[in-house]
């Protein structure tokens, strides 16, 4: 895995290697084992200003040849040799790349392009994305089967044996590309005057000196509202994400996107769960073996869940070696999964190393949210961070079991809503209480008579009503957080439409499928793969999820909907394909998730520091309404518990923007 950066002008760029410099420098924690620069223009390709010669005094290898400007930070995975440095050019260096991730169908890719003429000088994949896009332009996008995110520039000369050069500033073109489903991330920024900013992070991103640092207010409202700032939206307002699915083109100070890849929920398989099942578990033993290609040593996150547990299963089925697996637990028993992951473990011997995470490891926070380089919710970040820690001692790559909850319906969001409504039709809009304390109350209280209460509403207003409700906090709860200046800045605008207009457009032909289409377009890249790829990338571990391969995702969303989700039973399907794979107490226990304890947390010392940041400094928030949250979840009335954790994030990361 690797860091990707780098911006292209219409003019020259004062300082602009510098700049780049700091970039690449911004990314050495998701590519410690090399970094290369390529600087491109209408002059002569140049090695470090002599022409084939490469100086050794500087860390980076840098190509000279003063528009565009890619970096490249480098976790050495496959073809470990100098061949496999980036950027990386095509045979006339026409074409360079810039790339992060894996592509697993790089073979035969690579096969078929060998047929064509292309000629090859590395083992890697990176070398099939520039003769790929030789021989099939922009389209090859949707050839290719892995996580990606790439930058690839195309000098434009003519095609068919002429090496003509056309004025790089004004006729080169930039691609920029995105996985389907958004495993790997790629921030852009497009300024008035036609410069093209990108790189896989934002601390990279807001090196380059034009880029705009005002925060966007409904980037506020959005992370408050889901917990994570969903795409395009960035905290910051010139700063856009690139959706997952989609490429973008910059020619001539201009860019377009376009979209290279729909989920479709509604061409549906009619075969037997038997001959599905079956169908399933070698669909997964063939990904699983796809992903396990590596020059470099593999292990598996094991958290006991059904996904994390089947992949393992798999993984050791087909190596031929004892699997390494890592997991963590917590103090609290109630979020302590430990005991089913040694159950897999003892059954297919694995070297297993385990973790126990307490409160106080709550001080790490500060500096894993400057990974995000945004205000992030999800307090699982910290308990990955930690196990990638442990497994990175270990192995350079893992695999994991995320996205199994998305595509065969395992959350309890979803269980809870089928099991308490049973209206058949989709309202959309959120009905909201004038009374934004009692609707707060009704959410979060935790007496006997809100949970009723609760109940009583979510059958009242439908199904889809209620899956907003699980899954964002209402702008009636919001508001109360919000300053005047805040509430003023929105002007009525705020983020709930993100969600909102997923729903409207879902291509599904049941409606139960709506939940699967939002975790999966929505929750599912822009917070648990989010999260996955900054804490396992700080420690430079890759992390790779056979799960989402795009080919299982497109056979779990023909598959009925009773197929997943059957009688309160989650993932249904899954769990008889792999049931001669995996222990009894694997298959019944109940979700989990990799949570921590934040409600006991914010009652602790936690809480005096979310107190403590949130003051009159803070345009945003309104620090009374944060105090009468702390105290009503403190005495136990109400659990706050999840809402505070966010305004304790908003909190660190306010400081450290301001200290920056």
């Amino acid at each position: 895995m690797c860091g990707i950066c780098g911006f292209v002008s219409l003019k020259p760029v004062p300082n602009g290697e510098r700049i780049l410099q700091r970039m690449v420098e911004a990314l050495h924690h998701r590519g410690p084992d090399g970094c290369g620069v390529l600087t491109v223009g209408d002059a002569e390709m140049r090695r470090n200003g002599e022409t084939g010669k490469e100086s050794t005094d500087s860390p980076f290898h840098r190509f000279t040849v003063s528009h565009a400007y890619i970096g490249h930070t480098r976790l050495a995975i496959i073809d470990l040799s100098e061949a496999g440095k980036q950027p990386m050019p095509n045979e006339d260096g026409s074409v360079w790349v810039t790339y992060n991730g894996e592509i697993y169908n790089f073979l035969e890719l690579r096969s078929l392009l060998e047929q064509k003429g292309h000629r090859f000088r590395s083992r890697t994949d990176t070398e099939v994305l520039v003769h790929a896009y030789e021989e099939w332009g922009e389209g090859f996008v949707g050839k290719l089967r892995g996580m990606f995110a790439f930058a690839l520039w195309d000098e434009e000369r003519k095609r068919n044996g002429e090496t003509e050069k056309r004025g790089i500033g004004a006729k080169g073109k930039l691609l920029l590309a995105r996985d389907r489903l958004g495993i790997k991330p790629l921030y852009y920024a497009h300024l008035p005057d036609g410069t093209l900013v990108f790189a896989s992070e934002l601390r990279a991103i807001l090196e380059h000196p034009q880029v705009s640092r005002e925060i966007d207010p409904l980037a506020v409202d959005a992370y408050f509202a889901y917990g994570y700032i969903p795409a395009p939206l960035t905290i910051y307002r010139v700063v856009r994400k690139l959706p997952p699915a989609h490429y973008l083109v910059w020619q001539d100070g201009q860019i377009t996107l376009h979209r290279y890849w729909q989920l479709d929920f509604t061409k549906k398989r009619t075969e037997s769960a038997e001959e599905l099942a079956e169908e399933l578990r070698e669909r997964l033993k063939e990904t699983v073996k796809l992903h396990l290609v590596s020059d470099v040593p593999l292990g598996a996150f094991l958290s006991g869940g059904m996904d994390s547990s089947s992949i393992v299963a798999l993984m050791a089925q087909v190596s031929d070696r004892p699997v390494k697996t890592f997991s963590i637990g917590f103090d609290d028993e109630k979020f302590n999964e430990l005991p089913y992951a040694r159950l897999i473990a003892q059954r297919y011997g694995t070297e297993h190393h385990e973790f126990i995470v307490e409160a106080p490891t709550a001080s790490l926070m500060p500096d894993l949210i400057g990974y995000f380089g945004e205000p992030f919710a999800d307090s699982s970040a910290l308990p990955t961070f930690i196990v990638s820690k442990i497994a990175r001692e270990h192995v350079t790559v893992v695999l994991s079991g995320d996205g199994g909850d998305e595509i065969f319906a395992g959350y309890e969001w979803t269980r809870r809503t089928l099991l308490w409504t049973s209206k058949f039709q989709l309202p959309v809009a959120n009905r909201q209480s004038p009374n934004p304390w009692r609707e707060a109350l009704i959410r979060h209280g935790t007496n006997l008579w809100h949970r009723l209460l609760k109940a009583w509403r979510d059958w009242r207003s439908g199904p889809v009503a209620t899956f907003q409700r699980r899954t964002r906090t209402p702008f009636a709860i919001r508001q109360l957080l919000y300053s005047r200046d805040l509430l003023e800045a929105l002007n009525g605008q705020v983020a709930d439409y993100i969600q909102d207009d997923l729903i409207r457009s879902a291509p599904v032909g049941d409606w139960r499928e709506v939940f699967l289409y939002c975790d999966t377009m929505l929750y599912l890249p822009d917070d648990c793969l989010t999260k996955v790829d900054r804490m396992s990338m700080a420690v430079a571990l890759e992390v790779r999820p056979p799960l989402l391969d795009h080919t299982i995702v497109e056979f779990a969303a023909s598959l009925p909907f009773d197929f997943k989700w059957r009688n309160g039973t989650t993932k249904w399907l899954l769990k008889q394909a792999m049931r001669n794979d995996l222990p009894q107490e694997t298959m019944r226990q109940r979700k989990q998730g990799f949570s921590i304890p934040v409600a006991k947390w914010m009652r602790g010392p936690l809480g005096d520091e979310v107190s403590a940041y949130v003051n009159n400094r803070d345009q945003f928030l309104n620090p009374e309404s944060v105090r009468r949250m702390i105290a009503l979840h403190r005495e136990g009335k109400v659990n706050f518990g999840h809402l505070l954790w966010r305004v304790y994030v908003w909190g660190v990361w306010r400081e450290m923007v301001r200290d920056s």
